[in-house]
């Protein structure tokens, strides 16, 4: 059984260009700038992995692209749309999901709630990718732990993806099985045609299952290329300490 509908396929086949693209973005705080002038793209069924190490700015990055966070300046593009003024529940109904790096699911709510919210009828088939799921429907979601509560955010974008998948730190609290059953859902959205974006710092993961990667430092974009052989070596040398 396919976890991914045929309407997700053929809407991200028909799409042309960039899934998603960021001009210049700049973003921050209470006045504090955190990420600055940033450009980025996804092309449909491309995975690309936002590489960098904690404090440089990969989650308000993340906050700017899912409308949570305003951004300063820079251009947000979905689909080929303008987003930049676009609230955050606007955009996940112009076909953009993002798991969060914190509160990634509603936790007074079941599991089965939290599936279905999302559009998701058959709960069968998020427990293809997460088993820990089977019986859990009644649970409440906030008794889940923090992995749990991560998988279940996870299983919930994957069975009902947009045209743009966004992670952030998806892989952290998730046991090593779990891990290669998520670079195995990545693998399988791409192959739906789904641009995924990945925010990590489990470097093996990320360029395992990536084409390409930006990395950052300090706020802004410091490299970027394409996966190769011996990438992960030269990019964990550069976020060495």
């Amino acid at each position: 059984m396919s976890i991914f509908p045929s309407s997700i396929r053929d809407a991200s086949s028909a799409l042309g260009g960039k899934a998603l693209e960021i001009r210049g973005l700049t973003a921050g705080y209470a006045g504090t700038t955190v990420v600055r002038g940033v450009d980025l793209s996804v092309a449909p069924g491309e995975v690309v992995a936002l590489l960098g190490r904690n404090g440089v700015g990969k989650t308000t990055l993340v906050s700017a692209v899912s409308g949570t966070l305003g951004a300063d300046a820079g251009v947000t593009l979905l689909t080929g749309r303008d987003v930049t003024a676009w609230p955050g529940s606007r955009r996940r109904r112009g076909g953009l999901r993002v798991v969060a790096q914190d509160r990634p699911v509603l936790g007074g709510l079941t599991v089965a709630e939290n599936l279905r919210l999302a559009g998701i009828r058959d709960l069968s088939e998020p427990a293809e990718l997460f088993p820990f799921l089977r019986g859990r429907e009644r649970q409440r979601a906030g008794t889940l732990s923090g992995g749990e509560q991560k998988m279940l955010a996870i299983a919930r974008t994957v069975a009902a993806p947009g045209a743009v998948c966004v992670f952030d730190e998806p892989t952290e609290g998730l046991q090593p099985a779990n891990v290669d059953r998520f670079a195995e859902a990545v693998r399988r959205l791409a192959a739906a045609g789904v641009a995924v974006l990945l925010a990590e710092q489990h470097l093996d993961m990320a360029l395992g299952v990536a084409d390409r990667w930006y990395l950052m430092e300090k706020g802004q974009i410091a490299e970027e290329g394409q996966v190769h052989e011996g990438i992960v070596e030269h990019v964990a040398g550069r976020m060495a300490p």
